[in-house]
């Protein structure tokens, strides 16, 4: 609930006195109001501070709505002094938030001038009621992930007839072939369900008995050490419980309550949840038994056909591991971080349990991985993949003898879902990822919402969405006659657009060869030019204007990837300029610092020339960001020796950037021609059709097989 109300912090020191106030000022003016306590971390916690404050509020009554109704109206008969308006933006105003059995509203920090802390007042119609709902809320949000799986659990580890016994539940009914007993547990309350399966997930639920003494927690799980630390607990279960099951269930419930918020990255909260589940899963990891789903992508995001294909890989295996792309793709940023939160969400909907990685380098290389470390430890290893997915895990086939258990798996094409649900088109539009269209129609609408705010964090305002349309329509480079000067204001030519993904220059090669075969070259002039393919009629008596745009483009992404800070990125012209070109010390190019410009000179000059002081000035576009350029009055090096320096590294690491980005785009290039990769490492060679989004990653070794200049 933190945030809702938008409020402050509060000091740790000022928490009682607080409390105190708003106990006196406001809880005890509602009818049948009993009792109030402070709960959760705010109460047992170490922090210096805390951002809001969970109080369990105990309350005469039969309904728990009414009761609602009776807090409501109090709260919004006080003036905006005592109880006041929420000062977030989705709820900027409201004096109360209704959640279930939470009413959230905002109340002056007692001693603090202008600062308010948003209290959760969670509602109990009982002293046991409140009683339970302190003990369970009072534990760490790990021991209650841990306590919340043991509780699911128990009847697969014991007799479920002295476990019901022990609980004084006699009459339970006759089950059917699809039907169980589970035990459920909620911050409220114990409860004993009827649960009718399909497909391993729960369809009806029937409540046959339910509790809130927590001494009957204590009684269902006898034997197991409630009272110690969380690695105590988790260190306990791993000894006692014997069913693979078990332990499969207790990891998949702790992974989909314990999550690390998009908030939380970074943070000592976020760590401390990265550890307990890494510590979960590890183990409660069940060796040599049971067989183990592996699906990888991308995921950027993580939409309804992956979902789709990760609940068909479920049902076949006994847990689900998902390996996440680390790249950041073009349109809306979606990092894998992002993504992992999103699966988190979507993992609550999948029939088994759950985990998720983030691959360092190719969730293809990590799958490779996976298998060779774990080839003993599973019956059964099963890797999801699309048909035209297949051949990235060729090697699992070529070598049956060693990989005898691995088994490939086609994942259909669930639901007829089309084209518009890629990953690339949701990124590429603001307003359909806004819309949730993509997202899995499993997932409540609160849910919904949270996936959409992940996959929103890093995404463009309207107002830079609209600039940077504008600027990419700016840029013409069309030269008509040699004799008139023309410039060209860069815009689109200077935004980084380089090489397109493996996939889709796939794609454009095969088209680059059916052309190639089938025109006349002697009439006919056909390029391959990294995103495009280009077809011109031969006419000698013409001269065209050489199109720099995908060039700067692709040298400006090259600079961006290798950590050169060039943004933002500077206005570009380009001159035909008989002046320059007829006077032997005339201008190539130059570099304006005060206006962020580079001016290229292109008058009879071989492009590649062209291009070498592009890059040139670029380096000088950086030494001005760096602000190193401010100092230099002239242009004579033999006057300025600081002038001396910065151009000796303009002419060293300009030439060095060119030539490794050269050498880069030619191995492409080769690659297209020769249609197949081979590993510089370990000998291992594969198609380019087959090279995914990491085109020269080996996905058996992992070795980057890009020029070693870089």
């Amino acid at each position: 609930m933190s945030g809702v109300a938008g409020g402050n912090r509060i000091e740790k020191s000022d928490v009682q006195r607080t409390f105190d106030k708003y106990t006196k000022e406001i809880l005890e003016k509602i009818p049948g109001f009993k009792k109030a306590s402070l709960s959760g971390s705010v109460k047992v916690g170490t922090k210096p501070d805390y951002g809001d404050l969970d109080l369990i509020t105990w309350f005469e009554g039969e309904d728990k709505k009414e009761v609602k109704q009776r807090i409501i109206k109090l709260v919004t008969s006080q003036s905006d002094s005592v109880i006041v308006p929420f000062k977030s933006e989705k709820y900027s105003g409201k004096k109360y938030y209704n959640s279930g059995e939470i009413i959230t509203i905002l109340y002056p920090i007692e001693g603090k001038q202008d600062e308010y802390i948003q209290v959760d007042n969670i509602i109990a119609l009982t002293e046991e009621e409140h009683s339970f709902k302190n003990n369970f809320l009072d534990l760490p949000a790990e021991k209650q992930g841990l306590i919340l799986g043991l509780v699911k659990i128990v009847l697969l580890e014991k007799s479920p007839q002295e476990v019901l016994t022990s609980l004084g539940i006699t009459d339970t009914p006759t089950l059917a072939d699809d039907e169980e007993l589970e035990f459920n547990l909620s911050s409220g309350k114990l409860t004993l369900r009827k649960v009718k399966l399909k497909d391993f997930k729960t369809v009806k639920r029937e409540d046959l008995w339910s509790s809130t003494n927590w001494e009957d927690i204590k009684t269902l799980l006898k034997g197991v050490e409630l009272e110690g630390t969380f690695e105590e607990l988790l260190d306990d279960i791993r000894n006692k419980l014997k069913n693979p099951r078990s332990k499969n269930r207790i990891k998949g419930i702790f992974n989909s309550m314990i999550s690390v918020k998009s908030g939380e990255v970074g943070t000592l909260k976020g760590d401390n949840k990265e550890k307990a589940i890494d510590k979960v899963n590890t183990l409660l990891e069940e060796a040599g038994t049971g067989t183990i789903g592996l699906y990888a992508g991308g995921f950027k995001p993580p939409h309804k056909a992956h979902f789709n294909n990760a609940k068909f890989l479920a049902k076949k295996v006994d847990s689900l591991v998902i390996f996440i792309g680390p790249k950041v793709r073009e349109g809306v940023k979606i990092t894998a971080e992002q993504s992992k939160d999103i699966w988190q969400i979507y993992s609550k909907h999948i029939s088994t349990p759950v985990k998720i990685i983030i691959s360092e380098t190719s969730p293809i290389r990590d799958i490779y991985a996976f298998a060779d470390e774990n080839l003993d430890n599973y019956e059964k290893i099963i890797t999801g993949a699309l048909p035209e997915e297949i051949k990235k895990f060729a090697y699992f086939e070529r070598n049956k003898d060693k990989y005898s258990n691995v088994e490939i798996l086609e994942l259909p094409r669930i639901g007829n879902i089309t084209s518009k649900f890629s990953a690339t088109s949701i990124r590429g539009s603001i307003h359909f990822l806004k819309r949730g269209e993509w997202i899995p129609t499993e997932l409540s609408e609160k849910d919904k919402e949270v996936v959409i705010g992940i996959a929103m964090m890093n995404a463009p305002s309207e107002k830079e969405i609209q600039m940077q349309e504008a600027l990419n329509n700016t840029l013409d480079t069309v030269f008509t006659s040699e004799e008139e000067v023309k410039e060209g204001m860069n815009g689109s030519a200077t935004a980084p657009k380089g090489v397109i993904q493996s996939s889709k220059r796939a794609e454009l090669v095969d088209i680059y060869k059916q052309l190639r075969d089938s025109i006349d070259t002697q009439e006919f002039e056909l390029g391959f030019h990294q995103d495009h393919i280009s077809i011109r009629v031969k006419d000698e008596n013409r001269k065209l204007g050489y199109d720099y745009t995908p060039y700067m483009a692709s040298i400006l992404e090259y600079m961006i990837d290798e950590g050169m800070n060039i943004l933002p990125l500077p206005e570009v012209k380009v001159k035909e300029d008989i002046t320059e070109s007829a006077n032997f010390f005339g201008k190539t190019a130059y570099y304006d610092p005060n206006n962020k410009e580079v001016v290229l000179y292109i008058k009879d000059r071989h492009p590649k020339d062209v291009m070498r002081s592009f890059a040139h000035e670029m380096i000088h576009h950086l030494q001005n960001l760096e602000g190193r350029l401010g100092g230099v009055s002239t242009s004579n090096t033999n006057e300025d020796s600081s002038l001396m320096e910065l151009e000796k590294e303009a002419y060293l690491q300009g030439n060095i950037t060119f030539r490794n980005w050269e050498d880069k785009v030619k191995n492409v290039e080769k690659a297209v021609e020769s249609d197949k990769i081979e590993c510089d490492k370990c000998g291992w060679s594969w198609n380019v059709a087959d090279g995914g989004n990491d085109l020269f990653i080996c996905h058996k070794c992992g070795h980057d097989n890009e020029p070693t200049g870089r």
